[in-house]
């Protein structure tokens, strides 16, 4: 996997209480994988988001509406 070295900046308190807790070794492991849990999160956030603004869309949309009321019998049978 490649890598990127980059420059943050962080709170003066948060970088020495997470030095403490963790070796020189494995801050570059750990805070990776924070990130990718957070960006995941983010994502699956955003996307969400998406989703909902396209059913608010698409329950305003009278043709959509028709078609599914025109379904709805089917549902109501059951497939058992």
């Amino acid at each position: 996997m490649e890598q990127v070295r980059v420059n943050l900046s962080l709170e003066q308190e948060v970088w020495e209480r997470f030095s403490a807790l963790v070796p020189n070794r494995k801050k570059s492991k750990i805070i990776n994988e924070l990130l990718k849990k957070e960006v995941k999160n983010i994502v699956r956030r955003n996307e969400e988001q998406e989703l909902r603004l396209a059913f608010q869309e698409a329950s305003k949309d009278t043709q959509r509406l028709k078609a599914v009321q025109e379904w709805e019998p089917l549902d109501a049978e059951g497939w058992d």
